[in-house]
């Protein structure tokens, strides 16, 4: 068994040294860099600063993974990795990035810059657990969370993964933006991944209408650049329920039940 050439690794070898491994025996796992079978190897782990990036395609699993890093670039650092079964979007709805602002997706697997071992994990668990019709409970919970959102008055926010500090939003408006923000990125999602599971449809149609009747309650400033996001959600989210036979429901939120 040869083990991966390691001299490119050796000249940038850092306290990170894992690997994303294939094999039709043992499926995807994480090895150490020297130890790795060469012929096992999809991914090496490395901190060049930069933007880089890498596809590999699984055949037998009907898998494409793509790994993307760009270091060194202050609050345009991050590290992700894209992952499609049958040409559609497995999806992350991990919470602890719920409230993360930058960089953070459920269309993306991300995690803290140089977190190799971590991603790589990741990577394996999104690709046996996330079925299009049949959502998990994490998926539940992502979307009960964007809901706990639109009834708090501040929430703690961090720009990115690498960042220690939280800043208080403590506007109600600003919450509400930010929770439009994380409703278009799920309605994005949803559609990548081609969601039947119709449990979990209404329970974002819910979702969805919580928000119609919040933006109801509270001051918007057109004249603000940002209140934009509010109609491009709106757009969103009422081409979500007319797909989903929710049309009426979308109007009724905005008619007076008097």
């Amino acid at each position: 068994m040869d083990i991966v050439n390691t001299a490119i690794w050796e000249n940038n070898k850092f306290e990170h040294d894992h690997c994303l491994c294939y094999s039709e025996a043992k499926g995807l796992y994480v090895a150490r860099v020297p130890l790795a079978p060469k012929e096992d190897v999809l991914f090496l782990s490395h901190n060049h600063n930069g933007f880089w990036k890498k596809q590999v395609s699984l055949i037998k699993e009907n898998l494409t993974i793509q790994v993307e890093t760009n270091f060194g670039y202050g609050i345009r650092t991050y590290m992700r990795a894209i992952i499609e079964r049958n040409g559609q979007r497995l999806l992350d709805f991990d919470k602890s990035k719920m409230y993360i602002l930058n960089h953070c997706s459920v269309t993306t697997l991300s995690v803290k810059p140089y977190e190799w071992e971590e991603l790589f994990n990741k990577i394996i668990s999104i690709s046996k657990g996330f079925s299009p019709d049949q959502c998990t409970s994490s998926a539940l919970s992502y979307v009960e969370e964007i809901n706990n959102i639109l009834n708090k008055k501040e929430i703690l926010i961090k720009a990115t993964f690498d960042k220690e500090n939280a800043t208080i939003w403590n506007n109600e408006y600003l919450v509400t933006l930010f929770a439009a923000n994380k409703i278009r990125d799920l309605i994005k999602g949803y559609n990548m991944a081609n969601i039947t599971d119709e449990y979990f449809s209404d329970k974002c149609a819910q979702l969805y209408k919580n928000f119609l009747q919040k933006i109801q309650k509270i001051e918007i400033n057109l004249s603000d650049s940002r209140a934009i996001q509010l109609a491009e959600t709106l757009f969103l989210i009422h081409e979500f329920m007319a797909k989903n036979e929710k049309g009426l429901d979308f109007l009724g939120c905005f008619i007076s039940k008097s």
